[in-house]
């Protein structure tokens, strides 16, 4: 659950999330033993929504919400993302078909949002381009593990 979770956050190119610090994200479970799942919400500053106002965390040394930066925890082995990406690609067209088929957006949006989600599926059906972004929490080097300012654990 928590794959598929931030795979969604990735396609959605939000970054401004963090389970550790419950900064955009609810924890569910059905009583006080179970295993939560962790559920995102506010979505301003996701490069989908490409909200005029948003900007990157500067600790992720980014220059726009667009660019995708997967935020999950280090995770080595890429196999473990297979089941979210076969889920995202089973619910494509439904996803695709959310924004073509709705009246209450513009054509140019509708179509600058279906080329931002070709390179979502561009991505997550390349196995060298999963590694390299998916694999960025584990680069010591980057900036998948920062903490950003304003951060608390709760």
């Amino acid at each position: 659950a928590f794959l598929t979770m931030s795979v969604f956050e990735y396609l959605v190119a939000n970054t401004d999330w963090s389970v550790q610090y419950l900064q955009n994200i609810k924890l569910i479970a059905t009583d006080s033993t179970a295993i939560p799942t962790a559920v995102p919400y506010d979505f301003d500053h996701s490069g989908l929504v490409n909200a005029p106002y948003a900007k990157p965390a500067e600790e992720l040394l980014m220059t726009s919400v667009r660019q995708r930066r997967y935020r999950g925890y280090c995770i080595t082995d890429m196999k473990k993302f297979d089941p979210a990406i076969a889920l995202y690609n089973r619910i494509k067209n439904d996803i695709y078909n959310l924004y073509s088929s709705c009246t209450l957006l513009d054509e140019k949006y509708k179509k600058a949002t279906i080329k931002y989600l070709d390179e979502f599926y561009a991505t997550i059906n390349n196995p060298v381009a999963v590694k390299k972004d998916f694999g960025y929490p584990c680069d010591k080097n980057g900036t998948g593990n920062v903490v950003i300012k304003g951060l608390r654990e709760d």
